[in-house]
């Protein structure tokens, strides 16, 4: 007896396959969907294309503006 791992992209082809094992005395044990894991290339296109990640952090001198209100007066500094 032998047990076989097999990839198949296609839904159609899958099906050809099942109708198949009977007629060579085979049966299905375990069928796992395995979901594609998306590429670097593909993440970076969906964020170009969502309009890039800069937007999302907001106006930059507005933050640094805001952070540096927050710094003390130091000694003998007076503003």
């Amino acid at each position: 007896m032998s047990q076989l791992l097999i990839e198949i992209d296609s839904e159609e082809n899958v099906a050809i396959l099942l109708s198949l094992l009977p007629k060579l005395g085979g049966h299905l044990i375990e069928k796992k969907v395995v979901s594609k894991k998306p590429t670097l290339a593909e993440v970076l296109e969906e964020i170009i294309q969502s309009g890039g990640a800069g937007e999302s952090f907001g106006d930059a001198s507005e933050w640094q503006r805001e952070i540096r209100s927050w710094d003390r007066v130091l000694h003998g500094r007076e503003e």
